[in-house]
């Protein structure tokens, strides 16, 4: 059992009774099993947003097919998905500090479900917008109440670790996907693989419910009884005596926060300068996922083909994601992040460059989807490490509106490269620049911080 240490509680003047600090007692605590079972379901929860939007991706062609169109008017369309994530998270973040994690990630994933089950049923490219709309604004609430939940309850040596693992679930739904479509799609069809992505979010609900904790933090902010708080901390494998009072925790603007809030006190810099490399590693990020149009359009391979080599990829990305918060502790944040995105850059290049189904493609993709994904990895990490907790789940939502709107122009941008007929070497050169820029505004967000950080003038 851990025991609170005296920086974690202060005598009480009026019942001399110790109250726990709930932040510092989170902080020092071990990781338990409790730590464990609630990262591995966040880590399933964004398993299906990552899923969803990478499925999409690769069965465009087969939907266009179906519906009588092209499929660079399709991928058009497709951009409704990131704007709608976009608006998910800007809006519907309020909801998770509201009426907490737990039961916002519940509702979003019925709703969720839903959706993606009418998405079977869609017979127009309007039709098809629309439900990858609202299906992109409700995974565009998950992210938010995940990372506020798994940033909460972790402890403050392995907030970094934790945070990466559960990020990881982005890109085990994309390895995910491109499996599916290799082994499934000329067996179930595009509509089959929408069934899939439906049946996802009412199976982990139950786990939500039954196996992870509400935020303990959350619940002191509401008011909550101590009981309550205590229930929470044992889902965590932290047992206090019955009867533990804690202090007030930090006040906390919740659902009242304002954009404002993650701009003043010297935030203005770094985060408009975070927004700016979170778009650019997810633009890249969204076209690599788009490669199976690129190479399909303009190299004619087949999508379970190009699907089968997008898994391993994937599972360099799934590797990347596991192990970036270690890496970033160990040789720093911004010099990881400048040196992935290098080499993510000159990965997506060379799979325009080598022949499809070579060791110099095979070398390419794999790396590609180590570093490319590892980049955008690392800028996800920032934004619930390096705020403070009581703009933790603004900070997330806001960046996550911020970096999902801004990426909505890769379909675009795929869009016009499919209509402009410019070929696979000109579309993978396009995809790798965004980085290109992130590896650039690197040194300049670790200026940035320091700033952000130092102690004010008097």
């Amino acid at each position: 059992m851990p025991e609170v240490t005296p920086a974690a509680i202060e005598p009480d003047d009026e019942t001399r009774k110790e109250k726990a600090d709930l932040g510092a007692l989170l902080d020092a605590a071990p990781v338990r099993r409790g730590h464990i079972v609630t990262t591995a379901v966040l880590l399933c929860v964004l398993l299906i947003d990552g899923f969803d939007l990478a499925v999409t991706g690769q069965i465009l062609p087969a939907i266009a097919a179906t519906l009588g169109v092209t499929t660079a008017s399709l991928t058009g369309a497709f951009a409704m998905q990131p704007i709608g994530q976009a608006l998910g998270g800007v809006l519907l973040s309020p909801l998770v500090d509201a009426y907490g994690r737990k039961r916002t990630l519940m509702v979003l994933l019925a709703l969720l479900s839903a959706v993606t089950l009418l998405s079977v049923f869609v017979s127009s490219v309007a039709e098809f917008a629309a439900t990858r709309f609202v299906a992109g604004m409700l995974g565009g609430g998950l992210l938010p109440a995940v990372a506020s939940l798994v940033a909460d309850i972790s402890p403050i040596k392995r907030r970094s670790a934790m945070v990466g693992i559960v990020y990881s679930g982005l890109g085990v739904g994309t390895v995910l996907a491109s499996v599916l479509v290799a082994v499934s799609l000329d067996h179930v069809g595009w509509q089959g693989m929408y069934v899939m992505g439906a049946l996802a979010p009412l199976l982990i609900i139950a786990p939500v419910l039954f196996l992870i904790p509400e935020s303990p933090l959350h619940l002191a902010r509401k008011s909550a009884s101590p009981a309550h708080i205590l229930g929470a901390l044992r889902k965590l494998g932290i047992m206090l005596p019955p009867g533990t009072r804690f202090r007030e925790p930090p006040v906390r603007t919740g659902s009242r926060i304002s954009i404002i809030e993650v701009f003043r006190d010297r935030r203005a810099g770094f985060t408009l300068v975070l927004w700016l490399t979170c778009i650019c590693g997810q633009i890249s990020v969204h076209l690599f996922t788009l490669g199976a149009i690129f190479f399909h359009e303009f190299g004619a391979v087949p999508l379970t083909s190009y699907a089968a080599y997008a898994s391993v990829g994937g599972l360099a990305a799934i590797v990347a994601s596991l192990s970036t918060g270690f890496v970033l502790d160990r040789f720093g944040r911004y010099r990881v992040i400048a040196v992935y995105a290098l080499i993510g850059t000159l990965s997506l290049v060379g799979m325009g460059v080598f022949p499809f189904g070579s060791a110099g493609f095979v070398a390419a993709i794999i790396c590609a989807g180590f570093f490319a994904v590892g980049t955008y990895q690392s800028l996800n990490i920032l934004t619930p490490i390096v705020y403070p907790a009581a703009l933790r789940s603004a900070a997330v939502g806001w960046k996550g509106g911020a970096s999902r709107l801004g990426s909505s122009a890769a379909p675009l941008i795929a869009a016009a490269l499919l209509s402009q007929q410019l070929g696979l070497q000109v579309a993978m050169s396009v995809a790798a620049v965004p980085l290109l820029l992130v590896a650039a505004l690197a040194p300049a967000l670790a200026v940035l911080e320091r700033r952000m950080l130092s102690p004010s003038d008097a």
